[in-house]
């Protein structure tokens, strides 16, 4: 099985729950009746965990009902196709990954130094973006591309909150040129109208913060307290998902290095207003 964001993070809270309880993954698979080669495969997420299985860990490490309930939602979702997997013939492993830290999070907060964030952007923005960066890219895949990009959007219609923090360069370059770049910060006022969506700008004056040279998606899920963040991070040539403790502190450390440098978002939005206007 194929390690995917839900299975890891299932496998991931039933290693906190077993590490709490002092017991060794060979102790608890001895009580709960699994080899123990299997039971690390759960932890890892490489291996189904099977509604006996979850039951018996759960009675084993005392788990409150009311998390249990969570965990098994967490494992059927985990056993369920998701909507992108329809695109996989085009899908690369990081935007698949992406969209699945995507599927299930409450809260998103990202930062972009030179781009409008994909789950803001309008079509035609989104479109000469994906044709600038990917100049070999088939022209009959660039509609399926553009069409995976607004499908995930639609968790912005779902309830999930997101934070925006973007360079004024995002909204200065006029990709697309004039009326593509209207629209897209015409977009970006209707989206914070209508969705839980703040943004942010770091003006061309700001200084230097922790997050120079980064693009990054700090990722919130609403039923986890432990850790209850991963880290997307992407660049020109590579992409990371990162899941430890101190590796997340320090994307928390710089997305507010970033937001101290940023306007404040009533400022932000006026800019983003005062940059439709020059446009026009």
């Amino acid at each position: 099985m194929r390690p995917t964001v839900r299975s890891r993070r299932l496998g991931n809270r039933l290693k906190s729950y077993r590490t709490a309880s002092g017991l060794s993954g060979t102790e608890l698979a001895d009580r709960v009746g699994i080899h123990q080669a299997t039971w690390s495969k759960i932890e890892a997420g490489k291996a189904k965990l099977s509604p006996p299985v979850l039951a018996a860990t759960a009675e084993a490490l005392r788990i409150p009902e009311e998390v249990v309930t969570q965990l098994d939602t967490l494992r059927r979702k985990a056993e369920e196709p998701g909507w992108w997997q329809d695109y996989g013939d085009i899908l690369s492993e990081a935007v698949q990954l992406l969209i699945e830290l995507e599927a299930d999070a409450s809260w998103i907060r990202t930062y972009e130094g030179d781009l409008v964030p994909g789950l803001l952007q309008t079509r035609e923005y989104a479109e000469r973006v994906i044709t600038a960066v990917s100049p070999h890219i088939r022209v009959a895949d660039i509609d399926r591309y553009l069409e995976l990009r607004m499908r995930r959007q639609q968790r912005l219609s779902d309830g999930v909150r997101l934070t925006a923090v973007l360079g004024e360069a995002a909204i200065r370059q006029r990709i697309g040129g004039r009326e593509v770049m209207r629209e897209q910060l015409r977009h970006i006022e209707r989206m914070v109208e209508t969705h839980d969506v703040t943004i942010q700008i770091v003006p061309f004056a700001a200084d230097a913060h922790a997050a120079l040279g980064e693009s990054f998606a700090i990722i919130q899920w609403p039923d986890e307290t432990t850790t209850p963040e991963a880290v997307y991070a992407d660049g020109v040539t590579s992409w990371t998902v990162h899941e430890r403790d101190g590796v997340i502190r320090s994307y928390l450390h710089a997305l507010a290095s970033v937001q101290s440098q940023a306007l404040s978002p009533r400022e932000s939005l006026d800019l983003v207003h005062s940059a439709f206007e020059e446009l026009s």
